[in-house]
């Protein structure tokens, strides 16, 4: 018999705990992916007298320079310029500020050692796994003042390609001028190393390919938003919103650039211009437009160029109902500064989720998305984002793995009907013989009619005993908008609390915690049997005995050494509620 009752009261815990219908877990993604791959560039110059010939006005170097200015985040840049030897060097990772420096002191001088230049260049990398790339811009000859020098240049030349090639870095070679058809010359290397020749006749058409490489080579998204013709124009850009962390706005072609003003707020808002190009570099941008005026003595013909950068951190958990096997997952981008990216233009649909490489459908509630799935048995959701936005580069995680716990609820045993028959029927034997052997009795006994006064016996009512408060809670405030640290604060309960009940709100008004919690008035407790606090939720807040998460109207029971977790989200405060027996010199 000791062992059914056991049996029995299990059944009966599996019985409340089902009819818990939501279980909170919360998990951080655990993949360290990054959106996109690390780049170094190197760039080349050739800087000997005979560039001279195909670019007078110097547009290579305006074009290094702008090239320099709008290198994305992921991209890191250093530079060597050779004509006898190696003229100028810095490494990678150079700033665009001493990169404009060096060039500034450079000129088209002396012969052409392609050699010594390349062998610079290869240098320049280190053993990483960041895609390498070298971009050489020469007229194409490889020429010193002897022709043993020539040649030993040329044999350097091609041993430093062939080491280049064993390093993964690709090389592309930008050749200026009409292609030289005799003599040793640079155009190879592009070819053997899986680089992309590009022959550009016209220096004026350099700085075009610094969109070439942003959104070809580099794989950045950038997107054209407008043009400025004309000797006066105006372009009004519309940023997507003001979550990122930094905006690019690129113009590229022949302009006057003195001339030109420009009005939007933004935490700090840079320009860099050159002759051919003007980038505008803006951080925390506070508005989303940003107007540009240009002027010039001679019609203009200007490219307008946006991308944008984000760095964001995933987040991911989900909710589970058991009653109907669902899982409820949810995934949150959040920026730096805490703000949400789906909050911005990523929620008017510019972001993809799949689950398990499944194209899946989200909807999004408090900067959210939520899917929802069917799980039978604990498993491993797969998780990841992809962003559709033309302009937005995005830096963080892209894939997570959340595991979904499924709990195990016991089965209820099949009833042993021959046991309880076999009890009934001697339940009903033995209460017949107590009845036949009353029946004797009765009969032998002499019938006495006794009249009682029912008129002075007293109405007894019964009633359920009625419980006390006992023991102690401690309020912990783990969480609050204004991320103000409170200390713990404590209430004795058997002695401070004569009333029937209490709710959240006059626990913290008691605590002295100045917090505005809408609904806390809702949230009852009351003293229970066995010592315990009943807990009864009519809030929207979220309401947590360990892990289970309590149903609206519904009261539970908390015992001592036990905690409940109240989570305000239009707030963003948590409350942890602790009860706790008393000590003796505690009463």
């Amino acid at each position: 018999m000791k062992i059914k009752l056991k049996t029995t009261k299990a059944v009966l815990i599996a019985v409340l705990l089902s009819s818990i219908t939501a279980i909170f877990l919360h998990t951080t993604s655990s993949a360290q992916e990054q959106t996109q791959q690390d780049r170094e560039v190197v760039v080349l110059l050739d800087c000997s007298k005979s560039m001279e010939d195909v670019d007078s006005q110097y547009l290579a170097f305006d074009f290094v320079k702008g090239l320099a200015v709008s290198m994305p985040r992921k991209c890191r840049m250093g530079l060597v310029a050779y004509n006898n030897g190696v003229c100028a060097s810095l490494p990678i990772g150079s700033s665009s500020t001493d990169i404009e420096k060096i060039l500034s002191g450079l000129q088209y001088r002396q012969y052409g050692n392609a050699g010594a230049g390349m062998e610079a260049a290869v240098a320049c990398f280190q053993n990483n796994q960041a895609d390498k790339q070298i971009l050489l811009i020469s007229d194409g000859e490889i020429m010193m003042d002897t022709k043993e020098g020539t040649e030993e240049s040329n044999q350097l030349f091609e041993q430093s390609v062939a080491e280049a090639k064993k390093r993964n870095i690709a090389i592309d070679v930008l050749a200026m001028g009409e292609r030289i058809q005799e003599g040793h010359t640079v155009y190879a290397a592009a070819g053997s190393t899986g680089g992309t020749l590009y022959e550009v006749e016209d220096s004026m058409k350099l700085c075009s390919y610094i969109e070439k490489y942003l959104s070809g080579e580099w794989e950045t998204s950038v997107s054209h938003v407008g043009k400025l013709d004309g000797t006066k124009a105006e372009l009004t850009v519309s940023l997507p919103d003001c979550i990122m962390e930094k905006a690019k706005i690129l113009l590229i072609g022949s302009q006057q650039n003195e001339n030109m003003t420009l009005s939007g707020k933004a935490g700090r808002m840079d320009l860099s211009k050159g002759r051919n190009y003007t980038v505008v570099d803006i951080a925390n941008p506070l508005s989303e437009h940003i107007s540009i005026q240009m002027s010039s003595d001679t019609p203009m013909q200007v490219d307008a160029y946006l991308y944008t950068e984000y760095e964001y951190t995933m987040n991911t958990g989900y909710l589970y109902e058991e009653n109907t096997q669902t899982a409820h997952i949810w995934v949150e981008l959040a920026n730096t500064e805490g703000h949400r990216l789906l909050d911005g233009h990523l929620g008017n649909g510019e972001m993809a989720l799949y689950l398990d490489g499944q194209k899946t459908d989200y909807t999004i509630s408090e900067g959210k998305a939520w899917i929802e799935n069917t799980y039978s048995q604990s498993s491993t959701a797969h998780l990841e984002v992809r962003f559709m936005d033309p302009a937005g580069n995005y830096y963080g995680i892209r894939e997570a793995e959340e595991e979904i716990i499924v709990p195990v609820v016991e089965k209820e045993e099949e009833t042993d009907w021959f046991f309880w028959s076999v009890i009934g029927l001697f339940i009903i034997a033995v209460a017949g013989v107590f009845g036949i052997s009353y029946k004797k009795r009765k009969g032998q006994q002499t019938i006495r009619r006794q009249v009682a006064d029912l008129s002075s016996t007293a109405q007894v009512e019964t009633a359920a005993p009625k419980n006390d408060f006992c023991g102690k809670i401690v309020v912990y405030v783990i969480h609050n908008k204004n991320d103000i640290d409170y200390p713990p604060e404590s209430i004795n309960l058997f002695a401070r609390c004569r009333r029937e009940s209490i709710t959240l709100e006059w626990i913290l008004d008691t605590c002295n915690l100045p917090l505005d919690l809408k609904g806390a008035e809702k949230i009852i407790f009351k003293p229970g049997a066995d010592r315990s606090l009943v807990v009864k939720n009519n809030s929207r807040a979220s309401v947590l005995i360990g892990r289970a998460l309590l149903t609206k109207g519904q009261s539970y029971n908390l015992y001592y050494h036990e905690k409940v977790t109240f989570i305000f989200d239009q707030e963003d405060a948590e409350i942890e509620v602790h009860y706790k027996d008393l000590k003796p010199n505690e009463r």
